[in-house]
Order: structure tokens, then C-alpha cells, then sequence
């Protein structure tokens, strides 16, 4: 039998292998990219979603941009790199107990789906290429927040600005605040000297509280008058209840200091009531004093409605109709309490709910202002 030569159908054969690798690798090529922007556009499509489920039901509460407001903010480096999608999706799925943060998933009567939950989690995770750094905010001591500490707390012993009394030492005196320094008062504060008649405060004041206090006594070092940040409402109720209690100078006390911040109708109320103590009418001090502090702070409502487009209307809606917190207008509840409980309310908001204290952010002034306002809107 004559032998074949085969080497001509194995190079043929390699060939043809080397060409269906090479058709290979290049449709591999071809569909790797193709894959690449399909998931592309897919994460993009979702990112877009998320925008506008975000600006439907997030932006009131965090911002337009993730700034925050009522909730923390989110366009935060620190946060989103510290945070897993995982840990996102949870929130926004189930909420936080105790705060204003409400469940979003469908399964616990919210609005969103879970595919909703993961493309508002993938709009706040594009944030994070240019997101800036928050950093937390610093305490800050304050020389006229501890001035009304030391009115309330101090004064009984210390006298009124720390000028001494009968069975305490003056605070508010060169030699002694220049020969002490900050750390003896702090301790002192703290731990009392009971020997001396001295309280422990530090069981009674929370460690701001008493670095407030010390920021005072520092001011009295570099001798700075600091005027005591004084709520009228809580003044005239204290007034109130010592004419209740036949303690007419403890009224006048406290008439005396709402005068050192009380502005406009109310002031001139005020100097009546102290007119009426110093000359003995005492049941015609707690009539007036009873009708202003039922009505006080007097707001504006045209400055009111300018603070409720930026601080209400994205909760409440432009007409008051609501939205994610309750119709205002009208409202019951606005129309049957008074002007003090409403401050209050305000003020500390509504534990659970996306109805967040505003104390820091808005003055009693301008909270006046807004429940003035409101006050239009009630039959």
C-alpha cells in the first residue's frame, strides 16, 4: 500500500482553525463592547428613574441636590463611601424607627416597589464621583445661651449677672475670674462644693449646658456684657403663675426681662403690665398678662407666607392642601390651639412623623410669622 501524505489536510485543517479563532475572538470583541453599553445604557435608564422618583418623594425632605433639610444629607462623600448599596436599600425600604424617616416599600404601605427602592439608591449613588465632603457640624459654645442659663439657675444664688448675693460669692468680678481658670469653674459647675453650699450641676446640666456657662464667664474675663437669650413666651407664662401664686415681685422679674427682647404691639403690652405691678394692681397685671401670653408671639403674616414657601410648602403644599405632611388648610388642629402650642410644636415637631422640630432653624419671631399666616387659612 502506498503511503499518504497527509500534510497538506493538516495545514488546511490548522488554517481553517486559525480562522474560526480569529471569527471568534473578534465576534467575542464585538459583543464584550456590546454588553458593556447595553449595561451602560441599563444603569443610566435606572439612574434616571431614580431622579424622578427621587424629586416625587425624597426632594422634600433632603433637597435637591442631597443637601439635606428635614432629613441628613446624602450628596455626601463621606456618607456615600462609607455606605452600601445594601445598607441604602434597607433604609429606603423599611425606614428608620423613631425618626421622620418612613418605610417606602409597598410592603410596609408605602409607595415604591423594591426595583424603585434600587434605582432611587442608584440616582443617590451617582452622587458620589462629586460629592463634597460635610463636615459634622461643631458645638459651639455660647455666651447668651449660658446668660440664660445663669438667669434661671445661678442668679437665685449669684445674684442677677453673677454680682453675688447674700450666701454666694460674686462670679462677675475682675480679681477673682483673672486669679480662676476655665477648668476650676468647669469642675466646680460639675461637681460642686457642698461644703460651701454649692450644687452639683453636672447631674442637672448637660456638658454643652455647662460649656455655655463657662463661655459666659469667659465673656465676664474680657468684659463683655452678654444679654440672655430670654423666650418671651416662657417668661410671660412664668409671670403668669407667680401672680397665681400672690408672688407679684417674681412677676415683675420676669415682665422686666421680656422687656429686654420683646418687639412691637407686644412691648408696649408689656410696659402696661409692669405699670400695673409697680403701682399694686396685681389682678389687672395677670388679666393683661393672661391675654398676651395666650396670643404671644404677634406674628406677620406677610413674612409669613414668604418663611412658608421655603420651610412648609414642600411638605404641606403651595395652598396648603398637603402632600407628605397633613393638610393646613384648614386645619383643627391649627384653628383650635393657641399661638404658644403651636410655637412649641413647631419648634420641637412631631417624634415618628417627617414633621421635624424647627428649633435652630427658624426664630420664635419667625414662627409667629408663619402661624400667622396660617391663621388665614382657618374659618
Amino acid at each position: 500500500m502506498k503511503n499518504e501524505n497527509y500534510d497538506r489536510y493538516m495545514i488546511v485543517g490548522l488554517v481553517l482553525t486559525l480562522i474560526m479563532l480569529g471569527s471568534l475572538g473578534f465576534y467575542w470583541f464585538g459583543e464584550t463592547a456590546r454588553l458593556a453599553e447595553a449595561s451602560g445604557s441599563f444603569a443610566d435608564e435606572r439612574v434616571n428613574r431614580g431622579r424622578e422618583i427621587y424629586t416625587e418623594q425624597c426632594i422634600s425632605c433632603h433637597g435637591a441636590q442631597g443637601e439635606g433639610g428635614v432629613g441628613p444629607a446624602l450628596n455626601n462623600r463621606t456618607l456615600l463611601k462609607n455606605t452600601l448599596d445594601a445598607v441604602f436599600f434597607s433604609i429606603v425600604r423599611s425606614g428608620v424607627p423613631n425618626t421622620q424617616m418612613p418605610a417606602w416599600s409597598v410592603d410596609f404601605g408605602g409607595p415604591l416597589t423594591d426595583e424603585d427602592v434600587k434605582d432611587v439608591v442608584a440616582f443617590v449613588r451617582a452622587w458620589e464621583p462629586t460629592a463634597p465632603v460635610i463636615e459634622p457640624v461643631v458645638f459651639e459654645p455660647d455666651a447668651a445661651r449660658g446668660a440664660l442659663l445663669f438667669s434661671s439657675t445661678c442668679a437665685l444664688c449669684h445674684g442677677e449677672n453673677g454680682m453675688g448675693g447674700d450666701d454666694a460669692p460674686a462670679l462677675n468680678d475682675p480679681a477673682r475670674l483673672a486669679s480662676l481658670e476655665d477648668n476650676w469653674y468647669r469642675d466646680v459647675i460639675r461637681n460642686g462644693r457642698p461644703a460651701k453650699g454649692m450644687p452639683t450641676w453636672g447631674t442637672v446640666l448637660a456638658p454643652n449646658q455647662v460649656e455655655d456657662v463657662v463661655a459666659l464667664i469667659d465673656a465676664w474675663r474680657e468684659g463683655t456684657e452678654v444679654e440672655a437669650e430670654f423666650s418671651v413666651t416662657d417668661l410671660l407664662a412664668s409671670a403668669v403663675f407667680s401672680l397665681k401664686e400672690d408672688d407679684p415681685e417674681s412677676a415683675a422679674v420676669h415682665v422686666d426681662r421680656a422687656l429686654l427682647v420683646a418687639e412691637g404691639a407686644g412691648a408696649e403690652v408689656l410696659r402696661n403690665a409692669a405699670v400695673q405691678l409697680s403701682g399694686k394692681d396685681n389682678a389687672g397685671a395677670l388679666v393683661t398678662l393672661e391675654a398676651l401670653a395666650a396670643q404671644w408671639p404677634i406674628g406677620d403674616s406677610a413674612a409669613g407666607g414668604e418663611i412658608y414657601k421655603t420651610y412648609c410648602l414642600p411638605c404641606h403644599g403651595a395652598e396648603g392642601e398637603g402632600g407628605i405632611g397633613l393638610p393646613l388648610n384648614p386645619s383643627e388642629f391649627v384653628g383650635a390651639s393657641t399661638t404658644p402650642e403651636l410655637v412649641e410644636f413647631i419648634l420641637v415637631g412631631r417624634e415618628g412623623t417627617a414633621m421635624a422640630g424647627f428649633d435652630g432653624r427658624l426664630s420664635e419671631t419667625e414662627i409667629a410669622d408663619v402661624i400667622a399666616f396660617l391663621r388665614l387659612w382657618q374659618p
